[in-house]
Formats: C-alpha cells, sequence, structure tokens
C-alpha cells in the first residue's frame, strides 16, 4: 500500500488501528472548535478517540473483523460528533462551526466509506472512476451551503458504504467534489488543477496487500509488515500529486 498526501497535512488523517486496519480521513470545515479551525480540529479528536479505545482488546478486536469494523468506527465518530456540537454552542437555530468528512476504513481488502458534507472518496478500478460519496451540498444556493455536516447536530448523521478493493486500485479522498461527470480524465484535471489550500489523501493497493489478506485469512500468525510511503513536505507533496495521476492513468 502506497500513500500520498497533499495539501494540508492537519486536515488529513492517516492511521493505523490494527495488523490489518487502516483510517483514512480528510476534512474541511468553517468555524473553530476552542479557538482551533474545524478541520483539524474534528481529526485530531478522532485521532485521540480511535487511540483512547484501542486500548481497550474489544475495539481492537472489532477494527480487525471486516463484520463489526463499520460500528466500531461509528462508535468513534458519534462520540466526536457530540463532542463538536457540544463545545461549539451550536443549536437547532444557529450552528456556529462544522465540519465535512470523510473517512475510509480498510479491513482486510474491504473499504468502509463514512461520508457528510461536501468532501468526496472515489475509487480508480480497472480504468474505470466511481464516486464513493453523496453530494450533501445544496447547488441551488447562493453560497455553497451543506446539508449536513458533523458537529452541527446533536446526533450523529453520515451515509454509509462499503467497496471491495483490489491489487492496483487507487482511492483518493478529496477536500472539495469534482463537478460534473467524473471519469478518469476529469479526477485526473482536478487534480492537477487543484491549489495548494486543496487537500488530498490517496492510498494505491498492490499485489503485497492481497497477499497479506490471503496470509491473514489462512492464519493470523502470518501478517506481514505493511508498508507505508507517506509524503511529506512541500517537495513531496508535488510528488504525491505526480503519484496520483501516474497511478490513475
Amino acid at each position: 500500500m502506497d500513500v500520498a498526501i497533499r495539501g494540508d497535512r492537519a486536515s488529513c488523517l492517516s492511521l493505523q488501528l490494527g495488523p490489518r486496519s487502516w483510517l483514512f480521513a480528510v476534512a474541511r470545515g468553517f468555524g473553530a472548535v476552542d479557538g482551533i479551525a474545524a478541520a483539524p480540529a474534528t481529526l485530531a479528536r478522532i485521532r485521540t478517540e480511535c487511540e483512547r479505545r484501542l486500548k481497550g482488546e474489544r475495539f481492537r478486536r472489532a477494527v480487525d473483523r471486516p463484520q463489526a469494523a463499520a460500528t466500531a468506527l461509528l462508535g468513534v465518530l458519534s462520540r466526536v460528533n457530540g463532542d463538536l456540537f457540544s463545545r461549539t454552542a451550536s443549536h437547532d437555530d444557529y450552528v456556529t462551526a462544522g465540519c465535512s468528512l470523510t473517512a475510509a476504513l480498510l479491513v482486510r481488502g474491504h473499504a468502509y466509506v463514512v461520508h457528510t458534507g461536501g468532501t468526496a472518496a472515489y475509487l480508480a478500478h480497472r480504468g474505470d472512476v466511481s464516486s464513493l460519496t453523496a453530494d450533501d451540498t445544496l447547488e441551488d444556493a447562493p453560497a455553497t451551503l451543506l446539508s449536513r455536516a458533523l458537529g452541527t447536530a446533536p446526533t450523529l448523521d453520515v451515509a454509509v458504504s462499503s467497496v471491495r478493493v483490489d491489487a492496483g486500485d487507487v482511492m483518493i479522498l478529496i477536500g472539495h467534489r469534482v463537478r460534473g461527470d467524473v471519469d478518469r480524465r476529469a479526477l485526473i484535471a482536478h487534480v492537477e488543477e487543484a491549489g495548494s489550500n486543496e487537500h488530498m489523501l490517496v492510498v494505491r493497493f498492490d499485489d503485497g496487500d492481497r497477499a497479506a489478506d490471503e496470509a491473514a485469512a489462512a492464519s493470523l500468525a502470518l501478517r506481514p509488515q505493511l508498508l507505508v510511503q507517506v509524503a511529506l513536505g512541500a517537495a513531496a507533496a508535488l510528488a504525491g500529486v505526480l503519484l496520483t495521476t501516474a497511478w490513475l492513468h
């Protein structure tokens, strides 16, 4: 598995939850939580809540099993959503802060995508590109408005989907949804033309991931170390864009 990050790293999350499970997320927010911009504040809380729950065996087992992983993640997000709502003093008539979030929990070749707001996830599979998330923005409004977002209501309101990922697939989590029909060319153009304020996280799956999954299924004692390469700094951020477009071509 190769991972490239571009843009504001505080608005992207890459976290290993178990021997064969990873959590990736991209956030874009408005307002502030305890004086910190909503997006990095949200992802910091998700990381902290995951790390706290990983101290318990029940959560560790859940995030390593495809049947239970999504429910475990929703528990984390529900806790974070309630915390954000209470800390920002929002109420039904006035919302002071909120956060679009797209998260992908990868467990043994399965990807569970949790989404709310204007961020997005796309999957390139054998030359075809498909959107993994709906659009929660109101396009007819004079300004960008969200029909839902994290932290804007006391209860969690997200969409959850699942997809199988294969060797050679590329998943892109991005801060702004690609407008119009999305195909490989449109996605490449969006990546290449995006400004420095556009943050994205790209994951490419290789044969090593499949081999590790097959080995894990055969014996839990055989779990090869997962190799993750993260692009750091300005030069590596540019390299991440080049890698992204090369992976999609």
